[in-house]
């Protein structure tokens, strides 16, 4: 049988992917507010962006965290993976920012950058759909992260 130009194997290979970096300071999670010059302007996100071809997972999560709040991070696991509506393959990333460590948005990509409680992200508006369903996910045991959160 003939291969078609939109078979699954072709729709897979042409799939976007993308890393996203989960950093913590205490029991908040480091949270960037997207400049109004890039896709989903203002939005509230973890930080992270695409993979480029020949690029590790490891390898973009520090180009991206470098790229756009200007700080050197060390991976340490792959916590989870998730699909966009969209269809870009995510891959979340924990990643180690020390304490001496201070994120400085890059303006062309990030507005702001906040450290925020899982609370005070459930509260926020103008938030990525994809930002409290890893939580609401952290939160349920079905992802395993470094600090455990509560909702109180």
């Amino acid at each position: 049988m003939a291969h078609t130009p939109f078979s699954s194997s072709t729709r897979r290979r042409n799939r976007k992917r993308g890393v996203i970096g989960v950093m913590f300071r205490d029991d908040r999670l480091l949270i960037i507010r997207r400049s109004m010059t890039v896709n989903a302007p203002g939005k509230l996100c973890l930080p992270g962006g695409g993979i480029e071809a020949g690029e590790s997972e490891e390898e973009a999560l520090v180009r991206e965290m470098q790229e756009e709040i200007l700080v050197d991070v060390e991976p340490v696991r792959l916590c989870h993976r998730s699909v966009t509506p969209w269809g870009t393959q995510l891959a979340w990333w924990i990643a180690h920012i020390t304490n001496e460590a201070e994120p400085v948005p890059n303006p062309e990509e990030v507005a702001e950058i906040h450290w925020m409680t899982p609370v005070e992200i459930s509260r926020a508006r103008n938030v990525l759909p994809s930002l409290p369903e890893f939580i609401s996910q952290w939160q349920s045991g079905q992802i395993d992260l470094p600090w455990n959160a509560t909702c109180d």
